[in-house]
């Protein structure tokens, strides 16, 4: 016995995407009244009977927000969270909270269990490899979407770092400090964020015309272990590199762990710069170097864009928000040593640029 017409008939027929047709029959006021006829049309000429009242029971106004985030054991992310539930509950709203540990299998079933509890709207961080189809899914499902730290196109809202600015920064600094040789740890293969941290690297690198060579790039996990790792790597290495920026602070902090039980100290054997500035980055010892673009501002920032879409109606719907923030350079002694002046910490601190 063959079943009725699908939304994916009625797409086909219609000459649209599934998440379109699925917007229009929940009556979104995205979407054009031209195209919303077409495709209503559509569904009258396949014969297509829209079961409005689970449509009801799932439109039904939600106070519940959820978060999916792809690696909480990173402190960065841990406190972008409490900036994001702060903001939320003083707008009278609750937060379910998701960790996916970068697992896809995990993901999907998160996101499911959270549009069946009919969450009003999604901050999310999505775990590596995830398709670039699940922004518009997600869309199509009538729930507001904002992804923080990992783009995933110019069509849903963004809230991340200007990643490729920060890395050629933090590499500029230590090319100041005397040193041509540096590698770049953290390297994942096939990450956005990994590339555009990369990019800046080497664009620093050619820019004062210092060769790269390809073992300078380190591909280790984005964790203290990984930042161990490195270390042993770059002092097999013949000539070794001199510096290091790390694609995070559990990078750096793994390999300042790592130079300590070798009997070596950060910014006299290596000189180390991390990103995210975390709480423990000040206490590291020594202090350590790192990237600063504020995870209380930028979950601030996600939260407000995501109220911002609750709340929009039909007249004053907004293009997609992409706000990328620059990163300051927050400089301590791994990166210039013990001996450095508090007037050349003093004037890379300041070194804060403006918003995007």
């Amino acid at each position: 016995m063959k079943s009725g017409p699908t939304i994916q008939d009625i797409a086909a027929e219609a000459g649209v995407s599934k998440s379109t047709v699925s917007l229009v029959l929940q009556e979104s006021p995205r979407i054009k009244a031209e195209t919303a006829e077409k495709v209503r049309e559509a569904a009258r000429k396949l014969g297509y009977v829209y079961n409005r009242g689970a449509a009801t029971l799932r439109g039904r106004r939600s106070t519940t927000i959820g978060m999916v985030i792809n690696d909480l054991t990173n402190p960065f992310f841990v406190e972008l969270l409490v900036a994001i539930e702060r903001v939320l509950a003083q707008s009278g709203y609750t937060t379910l909270m998701a960790h996916t540990a970068e697992n896809l299998e995990t993901q999907t079933r998160v996101l499911r269990s959270m549009r069946e509890q009919n969450v009003a709207g999604l901050i999310m961080s999505p775990a590596l490899g995830t398709s670039d189809d699940l922004p518009a899914e997600i869309q199509s499902w009538g729930i507001p979407l904002v992804l923080v730290m990992r783009p995933m196109g110019a069509d849903v809202d963004t809230v991340g770092v200007d990643n490729e600015y920060g890395f050629a920064l933090a590499t500029e600094h230590l090319i100041e400090q005397g040193h041509t040789r540096i590698a770049f740890a953290g390297n994942r293969k096939g990450y956005a964020v990994a590339n555009q941290r990369r990019q800046g690297y080497l664009s620093a690198m050619a820019k004062h015309s210092l060769s790269v060579n390809d073992d300078w790039i380190i591909d280790v996990e984005l964790t203290p272990e990984g930042g161990r790792k490195a270390v042993r790597a770059i002092f097999e290495m013949k000539p070794r590199p001199t510096a290091v920026v790390c694609y995070n602070d559990q990078v750096a902090i793994g390999v300042l762990h790592e130079l300590d039980r070798m009997g070596k100290r950060a910014g006299k054997a290596l000189a180390v710069v991390g990103c995210d500035n975390v709480v423990a980055a000040e206490h590291t010892n020594p202090p350590l170097t790192t990237l600063f673009a504020g995870a209380d501002k930028l979950g601030t920032i996600a939260s407000e864009t995501l109220l911002a879409r609750l709340s929009e109606t039909q007249e004053d719907e907004k293009p997609a928000v992409q706000y990328f923030a620059v990163p300051a350079l927050v400089v301590r002694e791994s990166s210039v040593g013990a001996d450095a002046t508090t007037s050349a910490a003093t004037k890379k601190q300041a070194l804060v640029a403006g918003e995007r």
